[in-house]
């Protein structure tokens, strides 16, 4: 069995024997000319085969992953009400901790970051709108704020900039 490469190398051969006897299609020329374009015929549409159970395939795949991306939200959602039923009970009854026999539950508090992320980019608009202009159309930039590094550099400060909130809560850790 010859390969596509293979093949259409017979096909070039072919083509320059037939200028070598200048186009006269000898029986011997007739006959592999036969043969291999029927080969080549037949190994394209295997390989158009392929391609098409392969891209059933991936196709099938990416609906398998969608099926798992709602079945992997729904046990999120799920474990999310879990833990904030046990942390709302904790709080009504005054708990901090609760111990089972393998695993322990309690209330820390704790501070998330709340960013308005245009108003808190606001003040630098010109230095974002010059340096787009000075980029190629092709490139683009997308600005994000790091939270972490937002809330380290206001820890210790009464000030925040426009856009950002320190909100106090409180989290369940389980061990």
């Amino acid at each position: 069995m010859s390969t596509l490469y293979e093949l259409t190398g017979q096909m070039a051969a072919i083509e320059n024997a037939l200028e070598e006897t200048g186009g006269e299609l000898t029986p011997e020329l007739e006959e592999l000319w036969q043969e291999t374009g029927e080969s080549l015929v037949n190994k394209v549409d295997n390989y158009n085969s392929l391609i098409i159970k392969l891209g059933d395939y991936s196709d099938n795949i990416a609906k398998r992953i969608k099926e798992l991306q709602a079945l992997k939200k729904t046990a999120d959602n799920s474990l999310s009400r879990i833990k904030g039923h046990i942390k709302d009970v904790m709080v009504a009854n005054g708990f901090s901790k609760l111990e089972g026999a393998y695993c322990k539950m309690s209330l820390s508090s704790s501070t998330s970051t709340v960013v308005d992320e245009d108003l808190l980019l606001q003040p630098y608009g010109g230095k974002i709108q010059k340096l787009q202009e000075q980029l190629p159309s092709w490139l683009t930039v997308e600005f994000k704020v790091n939270k972490t590094a937002l809330k380290d550099a206001y820890k210790d400060k009464d000030v925040t900039p426009a856009g950002v909130q320190f909100v106090k809560g409180t989290t369940l850790r389980i061990k």
